[in-house]
């Protein structure tokens, strides 16, 4: 068993204000300066048009990016979030479950998050951005997010689809220039209330990251856009549910996909089987699914091969709501908030224990 910790971070203010109270809140890190910078910056035609496109697509963030870098005394340019922005490997299983499935008639979505807690933020965030609509979600390299509810009601939830697409050992390069995933969640929940405006959004943004982006309101419509090597495809949910695992679900994209993972396809069937079934669904039923031990549901304790659960949460979007663990739920409590509230702990103590699947785990279907 290892042991770590969770952290939630409360940030309301201006953009440069929030950014400087995430600085306060890695200040005491002996490695942050370390982490977040580098020594010589980035060119600045690089810079300035990485700068330019997260201007433009997720307004406000470079102004929280220069507030954090002064309150450490640095300059913007040397923040390696901008490298990493215009482009974090992680694996996820996601599912809308819409208000004709649902036992009370509310929307719901839930999402596991498979990682290892050595890469992971492991850090909840309620945001309240001046101007921008407050959102409660996962984040990724502390201003990026995985996932999210704000308050209309939107849910974003991203997958990777295939190899993740990155600067990093093991990740493959991008084939075309964009914005990586964590700015595009971010983005959407920051400035979208429904599908129709976050589809518009995503449609009209250079994306760099292969993903399937889950998109899912109070309106009881959901929404899947799946990007591949600079192909956008956007459907509808048709049934009364929508479901998504790590490997392409539109053929445009599986006929240039080289294959997938195995464990992709099972947790996909996992949450096809459930869903499909006759009769309608209760929270219980989508909790016991999230807290239950793959290959039977979707709970991975792989974190030496980093795809062990990091977070799984379940979003309750017609009350705002969201029950989530840090870490499997199997093995860590759930902590229920509202989107936008104040989590009374700023430290949650997380178990892990290691579980290897054996090689299949890996193998690819073609």
């Amino acid at each position: 068993m290892n042991k770590h910790t969770g952290k939630f971070a409360y940030l309301k203010g201006s953009s440069y204000e929030i950014g400087k109270q995430q600085a306060l809140e890695y200040r005491e890190s002996t490695h942050a300066k370390e982490i977040f910078f580098r020594e010589q910056p980035d060119s600045d035609k690089a810079y300035l048009e990485m700068k330019s496109q997260i201007e433009e697509y997720c307004p406000g963030l470079n102004e929280e990016l220069e507030g954090f870098a002064e309150e450490f005394g640095y300059k913007p340019n040397q923040l390696k979030f901008y490298n990493d922005a215009w482009l974090i490997p992680g694996g996820c299983s996601l599912g809308a479950i819409l208000p004709s499935k649902t036992v009370d008639g509310k929307t719901y979505v839930l999402r596991n998050y498979d990682l290892s807690p050595e890469i992971s933020d492991m850090r909840l965030c309620t945001t309240k951005v001046d101007g921008r609509y407050t959102h409660t979600g996962f984040s990724v390299s502390t201003f990026g997010r995985s996932e999210g509810l704000n308050e209309k009601g939107l849910c974003v939830a991203f997958a990777s689809c295939g190899m993740p697409i990155g600067k990093y050992p093991g990740m493959r390069e991008p084939v075309v220039s964009g914005l990586q995933f964590m700015v595009v969640v971010r983005a959407v929940l920051e400035t979208c209330e429904n599908i129709e405006e976050a589809v518009r959004t995503v449609k009209s943004m250079p994306v760099g990251t292969n993903m399937n982006l889950l998109l899912a309101d109070t309106n009881g419509e959901a929404a899947l856009v799946g990007t591949y090597d600079g192909v956008t495809l956007v459907k509808k949910a048709e049934l009364d549910y929508l479901i998504a695992t790590n490997h392409g679900l539109f053929p445009e994209i599986e006929s240039i996909e080289p294959g997938k993972l195995e464990h992709s396809q099972l947790r996909y069937t996992i949450l096809e089987n459930k869903f499909s079934a006759n009769g309608k669904r209760t929270t219980c039923e989508m909790k016991e699914l999230l807290s239950t031990e793959f290959p039977k549901g979707l709970s991975i304790h792989n974190y030496k091969e980093n795809f062990g659960t990091v977070h799984s949460v379940l979003f309750n979007l017609t009350d705002r709501q969201l029950e989530c663990s840090y870490g499997s739920p199997l093995k860590n409590k759930l902590y229920k908030m509202n989107v936008g509230d104040h989590f009374s702990k700023k430290q949650i103590p997380v178990e892990f224990w290691n579980k290897n699947y054996g090689p299949d785990f890996w193998r690819i279907l073609r």
